[in-house]
Parts: C-alpha cells; sequence; structure tokens
C-alpha cells in the first residue's frame, strides 16, 4: 500500500473511452425521446429480461471534480459498507474526521492531499468489538501496549461494561470502593462515581479507540451493600435502580448482568425483572453473563442420581444447566419486552457440546415469538475469566470463612469432583493466565493440574489456595469452552455478534482474541465458506450499529465518523497458536479512527488518541 501526497485525479474510464461513451450516450438520449425506440433500449439493456418488473439502465460515467484541499484518499479498493450489502469497487475520501465521498467505479475524484493504493484489499468500517472489557483499560495513560494489540486487528470501536462490571454507576462515596477498583488497581485509581464523571476523566486523559458501554448492574449493587449475599432491602432496591436509571441517562447502552459472579449470582429472578423492566422503559439493551454456560454448573443444585440417570440411561436426568439458564433471561425476556443481550454464549465441556443445537432452537423459537434477543460470540476454543468462576453462590456467599469450613470444602470437594467426572471439564483445562498474587505468578501459563503437581499438592486444595490468596481474582483461560463446530453455527447464526472478551495484561499470558479474535472471523469466513464477506464485516460493524444503537460510526457513508479498517481477503490469518497467544495478525494493513491514521501498513501507532466517547 503506497501512500502519495500529491493533487490526484482517479478515474476509473479511460478519457478517449469517456468522450465515446458521453458521445453515445446523447446519441441514444436524443433516440429515446420515441416511445418505440425506448422500448428497444429498456429490453436490450443489460440484466433485463423481457417482461421483467425491474428493468436496469445501463450505467453511465460520471465524472465527479472536487477542489477541496487535504484528506485522504482510500483509492481503488473492495468497498464493503457494513450493510451486508454487496462489496464494489470503489474509492473513499477521508476529511476532516468524517467520511467526506464515496466515489464508485467511474467516478473521477480530483483533490490536492494523498492516497493509499488500496487495489486488491478490502475498504470496510473500522470493526466493533460487541463484547468488550477495554472501559477498564482505557483510563491506563501508559498501556499502549494493552490496546495496541486491539488496533493491529482492525477493532477501533468497544462495548464496555460487559458482565455486571460498569465503569460507573456507583453510591457516591461507598465503603466498599476497594472492592470495585481491586481489578484496576494497578494502573490507576477511580476519582469517578457517575457514568458522566467516567466519560469526562476518557475526555480529559485521551482514548485510543472509541467506546460505548453498559452501567453494571454487578459493581452498582457492590458500591451500595459489596458482596452480602442476603436480599436487597426496598430501600437499597430503590437506590439501585435509581443509579442505573442515571446511568442510563448519561449515555450507558443500557445494564449489563454478571450472574456467575459476586454479587450478580446472589440475584433473585424478581431483582433481575424489576432491571429489565427499567432498561425496557428506557428503550435500551439489557446484557445477560448467564448463570450457567454448562450443562453442570455451579449455579444450579445438582443432584447425583439424576446425573447418573442421563450419564449411564438412554434418559434425561436433568435439564442441561446451561438451558435453564438461557431459558431464565428469555423468560424475563417475554415478561417484560426488554431487548437482551445474551454474552459470550459458550458450552463448557464435552459433555455440554452436545446441546447446543437445543440452546439455539429455544433462541431461535424466541425470536419466532417476537423476543428482541441477539448473542455475541468469539472464535476460540476457549474464554477468560477469574478463578471464582467454579465456585457455587452457597460457598461464595460465606467467603472468606469458607475456606476454612472443612465441612463446606468437603461439599465442594465432592461437588466440583463430580463436575469434572460428567461433564468433561475441569482442573486440566483452566489455564492461570495471571495469578494476582506475587508467590503464585510463578506460575502463570500453567494449568491447575501442573500447577498441583509442581507444588506437591493435590488439585483441590491448590485450587483453593490460589483463589483464597488471589481475593478471586487470579485470571484464568479455561479451554474446552467450546468445539469448532459449534464456532462456525455460531457464527452463521442469524443473532449473532463478533467480538473478542479479552482483558489483556502486561503479565502473564495473553488471551489470544485480544489480537486474533477478528482476524480468525474473517479466516473462517473466507476458508471454511461460512458466511460471505459482506456478512462477515456486518456481523463486525453495522450489526453493533443496529443493536447498540450507535449514530455516527459503523457504516461506511458520507458524513459519518471515518472508523475504517484497510485488510486484504485472500491473506487475512490470525497467527497465534496454543503455546504463543500475542502474535500480530496477517493482512490487516490500516486502521483510521475518527479520520486519524492509527494503523499503516501493519504498523499501529499506539500515542495516537483518536478515540471519543459514543454515548
Amino acid at each position: 500500500m503506497k501512500r502519495v501526497p500529491e493533487e490526484h485525479s482517479i478515474t476509473a474510464v479511460p478519457a478517449t473511452r469517456r468522450t465515446f461513451l458521453g458521445l453515445l450516450g446523447k446519441g441514444l438520449a436524443a433516440f429515446a425521446m420515441f416511445p418505440a425506440a425506448a422500448s428497444i433500449i429498456r429490453t436490450l439493456a443489460p440484466g433485463n429480461a423481457a417482461g421483467s418488473a425491474t428493468a436496469q439502465v445501463a450505467k453511465t460515467t460520471v465524472t465527479q471534480r472536487t477542489n477541496a484541499a487535504g484528506g485522504v484518499l482510500l483509492k481503488n479498493g473492495s468497498v464493503v459498507d457494513g450493510t451486508g450489502a454487496k462489496p464494489y469497487p470503489g474509492s473513499l475520501l477521508i476529511k476532516d474526521g468524517k467520511i467526506s465521498k464515496i466515489f464508485r467505479e467511474g467516478e473521477e475524484a480530483r483533490f490536492a492531499g494523498s492516497a493509499i493504493d488500496c487495489t486488491g484489499k478490502v475498504i470496510a468500517p473500522g470493526f466493533i468489538d460487541a463484547h468488550s472489557h477495554m472501559d477498564r483499560y482505557l483510563p491506563y495513560t501508559q498501556g499502549e501496549s494493552l490496546k495496541s494489540r486491539f488496533t493491529a486487528q482492525g477493532i477501533t470501536t468497544f462495548i464496555g461494561g460487559n458482565c455486571g462490571y460498569g465503569p460507573g454507576g456507583y453510591r457516591r462515596n461507598s465503603a466498599h470502593m476497594e472492592r470495585i477498583g481491586t481489578r484496576s488497581k494497578e494502573y490507576y485509581s477511580i476519582t469517578w462515581s457517575s457514568m458522566a464523571e467516567y466519560f469526562a476523566s476518557l475526555g480529559r486523559t485521551g482514548m485510543s479507540h472509541n467506546l460505548a458501554s453498559f452501567v453494571g448492574h454487578g459493581t452498582t449493587r457492590t458500591s451500595i451493600r459489596g458482596f452480602d449475599a442476603s436480599p436487597l432491602r426496598p430501600d437499597e432496591m430503590k437506590e439501585m435502580l435509581e443509579l442505573l436509571d442515571e446511568g442510563m441517562d448519561q449515555g450507558a447502552l443500557g445494564v449489563s448482568l454478571g450472574l456467575q459472579y459476586e454479587p450478580g449470582i446472589f440475584a433473585p429472578r424478581e431483582e433481575l425483572t424489576e432491571i429489565a423492566r427499567l432498561v425496557k422503559k428506557k428503550n435500551k439493551v439489557l446484557a445477560v453473563h448467564l448463570r450457567a454456560y454448562s450443562a453442570l454448573s455451579p449455579g444450579f443444585p445438582m443432584s447425583v442420581a439424576k446425573i447418573l440417570i442421563d450419564k449411564f440411561t438412554p434418559f434425561q436426568g436433568y435439564t442441561p444447566h446451561n438451558i435453564l439458564a438461557i431459558d431464565e433471561m428469555l423468560d424475563i425476556a417475554r415478561e417484560t419486552g426488554v431487548r437482551l443481550q445474551l454474552s459470550h454464549l459458550i458450552f463448557v465441556g464435552k459433555q455440554t457440546f452436545k446441546n447446543y443445537g437445543e440452546a439455539l432452537e429455544r433462541i431461535d423459537e424466541a425470536i419466532r415469538q417476537g423476543v428482541d434477543v441477539k448473542l455475541d460470540t468469539y472464535p476460540y476454543h476457549c474464554g477468560q475469566s477469574h478463578i471464582n468462576v467454579v465456585l457455587p453462590p452457597w460457598f461464595l456467599a460465606k467467603v472468606p470463612g469458607a475456606y476454612d469450613d472443612k465441612k463446606m470444602l468437603s461439599k465442594l470437594e465432592s461437588e466440583l469432583g463430580s463436575i469434572q467426572t460428567f461433564l468433561g471439564f475441569g482442573y486440566d483445562d483452566i489455564q492461570i493466565t495471571y495469578a494476582n498474587n506475587e508467590e503464585l505468578n510463578r506460575y502463570n501459563g500453567m494449568f491447575l493440574g501442573e500447577i498441583a503437581k509442581a507444588r506437591g499438592m493435590d488439585w483441590f486444595p491448590s485450587t483453593m489456595d490460589i483463589a483464597r490468596r488471589s481475593g478471586g481474582l487470579a485470571e484464568v483461560l479455561n479451554h474446552r469452552y467450546t468445539n469448532l463446530e459449534i464456532v462456525e453455527a455460531l457464527m452463521r447464526h442469524q443473532a449473532s455478534l463478533f467480538m473478542t472478551d479479552s482483558l489483556p495484561t502486561l503479565k502473564g499470558v495473553q488471551n489470544p482474541a485480544s489480537t486474533g479474535a477478528f482476524p480468525l472471523f474473517l479466516q473462517y469466513a473466507r476458508d471454511k465458506k461460512l458466511i460471505s464477506l459482506e456478512e462477515a464485516v456486518y456481523k463486525m460493524s453495522g450489526a453493533s450499529v443496529e443493536r447498540f444503537g450507535l449514530k455516527d460510526r459503523g457504516l461506511l457513508r458520507e458524513g459519518l465518523a471515518a472508523d475504517v479498517t484497510v485488510f486484504d481477503w485472500n491473506t487475512v490469518k490470525d497467527n497465534n497458536t496454543i503455546v504463543k497467544t500475542s502474535e500480530i495478525p496477517s493482512g490487516i494493513d490500516a486502521v483510521f479512527i475518527n479520520g486519524r491514521m492509527v494503523m499503516e501498513r501493519g504498523e499501529v501507532d499506539g500515542t495516537v488518541q483518536a478515540g471519543v466517547v459514543c454515548a
């Protein structure tokens, strides 16, 4: 891709041919004044069959001249506009942070600026990460390496505040801010309470990317009463709903729930329904990390007898817990009419793989019934979380005392052992990426079984020790979250949006989605012919525009913000492996955020602060 600063005249049709076509066009126009002749012309027009209801007229060469100074022209590429429409050859002019003009093949652009030759490349909207946690990292002014990896895969906008963890919407002067700030304290101190104050802080420090964000139920609830597992009092419920309401008024996309994390794991159905009613009233989105993503989950009661019936007989001994979790939120959506977003739909453990068809049928049936439900997905077999995600609510409700209660530990060991035996997911599938403890960080990158062996301990006491000493915040990469068949089914699904769900780290092992998710989506779409190029781009741009109501970006249209990604459809590729998970992808050539080039010829300039708040 060559960038050439000069005055340009970009024309797809040679001048001699253009002159001929112009004269021919004038002759045909005169000839067409006679009704019979006009009928003949329409009949002979390319692509038109006699009697067709949609007659097409032969294209006319249009010459467009502009004397505007400056700008960058992305010339002679294949334009994929993010709507799902077919690609077309053209050029795109970026000026003053906007898409100034899109030139179709045959139009002429004359301007004084610079041009980038995009021959053989795709010109697409900047990719939108539909489920992100980068709201946590954007305030960190020294975190270029954390953010640049997302630019390298073409991402320009994050949808943050997911899984119940919101960046604002807190009780002012909360006594629980230390707990809320645990996940960000190594990067910065939280000096704000409301969503508006968070957004204003980003405006002062600058942003590498654009951000739209949810307000988080979990963090708002924590700011009121910590991780107390007992039901909210009426005054607490009122305060929580008011804070969530205020957050949405200040620009939040809606509310996110994290029902496998404290304190969301303690929230009863009635609490969730009230939140859904509020979000519906605001015509916003309710994004949900479900109570379960596996056939057996600590979030639901378990019966050994029913598990054995299911395992060793042809009868279904119980409804898989992930299906119950989907049903719970679909029922709430039916009852309240809220727009529902199912976060990172995954199927954890080999025994869960077999029910993905049933889960998707549940979702499809709800859509047929008029429920507004979408889902988001990533293309990997592994996903990121914290070690406490495997612990049940009855245990977490008694932490930290539960770690010293022999009776509770014995019960927990039995439950986790059953899950490991009958689910096909256990300690050999959980990789510590960052132990969040100085002494334990030596085990970063190792699986729980490997760590236990290295420590000379059994897996259960070793795992409990890591959970305790990290405050439940040891970061993990859980494997066997899905398989390729499921990845492909979710990519093709009518309701799916593409995302990363990645938390980058300065220490430890990276989630491969931080650099490779969107290139891998494109790679699978191309090599496996799962979906077309235009549908893949739609699912990583225009679909999020529609879902979250973004107003001025995510599509290639004149007048919109110039968030643009240029890539090579033939060579784009994720370069991560099982052992190397922070590799930069191939085939992403240039990225613009609000008209500013942040990546050129595959090199990211992490110093550019081009992002804005999309509130």
